[in-house]
């Protein structure tokens, strides 16, 4: 397939920069807000010092502007795709590291620990609803434009151990995420030519496909895990939304109408169901590009009231996270 012209193409690209150890992100500095009203949330994302991501975390007032801008770790290689633990106190991220590798590190920048081999091509993290274990992506070669490599879904235990395969060798399935209803969608190649959601179970049995239009990404579970929203280019024209959808596949609904040259994705929900935040690209460079804009946004969860949290993030895998409560 063509992995140049789709959104979901920089997932590839800059799982292609982590494994090499190169940065990916925005360029230029950080926009930083003095915000504007009480503090409603947190939100991590990743962005970009000189040429590599890092992690970052913020603070959301109720009119949704950014502000109290931190960085949490000191890695000096690049960190992408974060998922905070069930109880807001641990986040797990990839990292650019003797290939690419889990950790997971403390909200207050304690405790960082490597969870997956050394060296590895680990990549695209989730925590258990309980907290106790993380699912992941494991890439059997390292991947290039155009040829995305098979991989393994891999469940392991929140301190490393219990490594497991759940689903093996498949070509191109990554970005697991698991519900509280103990389902784990993911996206994949495994059937065709366009990347598609599933949902399995957490033994690999259940295997259901629950898109079939265009190409799509970045699935992710509502709190109470009847809904997943995502990204997809479907509409075509170089279009690239959010797009809604009940666990089964059923009652599919686009949240965003964004034209070209803006993009929207790689979303993801409030503790309470209410908002959604994501990645908004506004200059027109497509997610592949390193000198893509981009800034975290946010909206109620019918796609009403998008607003800017004026903060920029990084052009791939922006990964906006809000604390759970």
């Amino acid at each position: 397939m063509n992995f140049t012209f789709f959104r979901y193409a920089g997932l590839l690209a800059a799982i292609v920069a982590l494994v090499t150890n190169a940065g990916c992100g925005n360029s230029g500095g950080l926009a930083v807000s003095t915000g504007g009203g009480n503090v409603a949330d947190t939100i991590a994302f990743v962005s970009r010092d000189g040429t590599i991501n890092h992690i970052r975390l913020m603070d959301v007032d109720s009119s949704g502007v950014g502000s109290n801008l931190r960085r949490l770790t000191t890695d000096t290689e690049a960190e992408d795709y974060i998922s905070w633990s069930p109880d807001g106190k641990r986040i797990a991220y990839q990292r650019a590291v003797n290939g690419a590798a889990i950790y997971v590190i403390s909200a207050d920048g304690t405790g960082k620990q490597r969870l997956s081999s050394t060296p590895g091509m680990d990549v695209t993290p989730s925590w258990s609803p309980d907290g106790t274990q993380i699912v992941y992506a494991r890439l059997y070669s390292p991947p290039q434009p155009n040829n995305p490599p098979l991989t393994d879904i891999r469940i392991m235990n929140a301190d490393g151990t219990g490594d497991h395969a759940i689903l093996s060798a498949t070509r191109f399935s990554i970005e697991p995420r698991w519900s509280i209803k103990n389902k784990i969608s993911f996206i994949s190649l495994r059937g065709g030519s366009n990347l598609n959601v599933y949902v399995m179970n957490p033994d690999g049995t259940g295997l259901a496909q629950l898109t079939y239009l265009g190409n799509n990404g970045e699935p992710t579970w509502s709190p109470d895990g009847d809904r997943i929203i995502f990204g997809s280019d479907r509409e075509g024209g170089g279009k690239l939304n959010i797009l809604a959808m009940n666990a089964d596949g059923s009652n599919q609904v686009q949240l965003t109408y964004f034209d070209v040259p803006i993009e929207a994705g790689d979303s993801n929900w409030s503790s309470d169901g209410k908002k959604i935040t994501f990645e908004r690209d506004i200059n027109g460079m497509k997610q592949s590009d390193p000198n893509a804009f981009a800034e975290v946004w946010t909206m109620t969860a019918d796609g009403s009231g998008a607003t800017s949290t004026t903060i920029q993030c990084a052009d791939v895998g922006c990964s906006p996270r809000w604390r759970p409560k």
